[in-house]
């Protein structure tokens, strides 16, 4: 089997980068902040064009993922506003998931799992349905 040309590490990194961050222009950053150590530089320095077009379709796919996710959060909240807007002032998501048609009620508590699971991706991988 031939070995890859795409070292995962070296995307990692890539789609670690915070190209906001201006604070040393001659440092890298990680999006949380940390600047890159020296041996993090060194091998960024090595980067190959393959792992460059990986890293780009890795962000895609994340950006898409956000989008989707946004998309399902939305659509969440406004299932829920449907059932709020026939409740009194002060009710609960209680008071809403009780008055919903059957249907409703499945949907809410398939997307419910996702949207408020601490790293929804992590939640989706473990529990594909499909």
């Amino acid at each position: 089997m031939p070995s890859s040309t795409v070292r995962p590490e070296v995307v990692l990194l890539l789609t670690d980068l915070d190209f906001d961050r201006h604070d040393d222009p001659s440092r890298c950053y990680h999006r949380d902040g940390r600047p890159f150590t020296a041996t993090e530089h060194e091998l960024l320095s090595t980067m190959t064009p393959a792992e460059i077009a990986a890293a780009k379709a890795q962000i895609r796919l994340e950006d898409e993922w956000e989008r989707e996710l946004d998309a399902l959060k939305d659509a969440f909240v406004e299932l829920l506003m449907k059932y709020f807007a026939q409740l009194p002032k002060g009710s609960m998501v209680s008071d809403a998931v009780a008055i919903m048609t059957a249907e409703d009620h499945a949907e809410y508590e398939r997307v419910v799992k996702i949207v408020t699971a601490q790293d929804t991706l992590e939640y989706l991988a473990e529990h594909d349905e499909n």
